[in-house]
């Protein structure tokens, strides 16, 4: 099965009642504040936004997810965009049939209550939709699912978040720690010391996150940070979305415009 074809489309009649129920189904299907999983391949994807029409021009170019790949998504995918229900529709359809093979991250935009970002225009599409009562309800669950989300994925040589690593190091092998520093992982950007300090303690090679946008993908501090950003227009302007490609010790970007 193609992957794209299992997002929705952007016309999608999609009712109150099935929204609430793709978003039990997700939080179903995750458990851990920190995935870790070793591959052949990697596929991952930056901030999306409800940005729909592109995030299916890049699943429509990876094709299928073999048993031994991983597509990652590093989180933002709603807020800003015109298609942000279809979007975290499609998430949850992804998780269900990818299952291990998928991992949805989360992004500063799936937020706590002491951290909601602006804007967060997520609730007025929702009320839109499905009327003030109902929308304010399917943000209730939504924002049940943002806490939900796994926060670190460890691959074979790297890690994947959303923003970057807290201040003070420390083994990500502990994710109780990781809960306490969600707040840095979501918002932080990477400073090079802090980086280098990461990697080692972590024996990791590299750190790969969204966040912050970009013409497709930047490298920062020599190539230990990679920033991949996958939507494209208003208000980035950026004219080129990204996704990074990772096999063994290659690494390799898809671009589209």
């Amino acid at each position: 099965m193609k992957i794209s074809d299992l997002l929705p489309g952007p016309d999608a009649r999609i009712s109150y009642d099935e929204f609430v129920a793709e978003l039990f189904k997700l939080r179903s299907s995750l458990s851990s504040t920190v995935e870790r999983r070793s591959a052949s391949r990697y596929y991952v994807i930056g901030d999306i936004h409800g940005d729909l029409i592109t995030f299916r021009r890049i699943l429509e170019r990876i094709g299928e997810i073999g048993e031994d790949e991983v597509l990652i998504t590093l989180g933002d995918y709603g807020d800003r965009g015109p298609y942000q229900i279809e979007t975290w529709t499609g998430i949850s359809a992804l998780k269900q049939v990818l299952r291990e093979r998928y991992v949805p991250l989360r992004g500063n935009h799936e937020p706590d209550a002491a951290s909601v970002p602006y804007p967060h225009d997520i609730t007025d599409k929702l009320r839109e939709k499905f009327g003030d009562e109902r929308g304010e309800m399917a943000y209730a669950e939504l924002f049940n699912t943002f806490q939900a989300l796994p926060l670190v994925f460890l691959g074979n040589d790297f890690i994947a978040l959303h923003g970057g690593f807290p201040i003070h190091p420390f083994s990500l092998d502990n994710e109780n720690e990781v809960r306490r520093s969600a707040h840095e992982i979501l918002w932080n950007d990477p400073f090079e010391d802090i980086t280098v300090k990461w990697l080692t303690l972590n024996s990791k090679r590299f750190l790969i996150r969204g966040h912050e946008p970009a013409e497709g993908y930047k490298l920062n501090h020599d190539g230990l940070v990679i920033t991949v950003f996958s939507r494209i227009g208003a208000p980035y302007f950026n004219r080129t979305a990204g996704m990074a490609v990772i096999e063994g010790e290659n690494i390799s970007f898809e671009l589209f415009e």
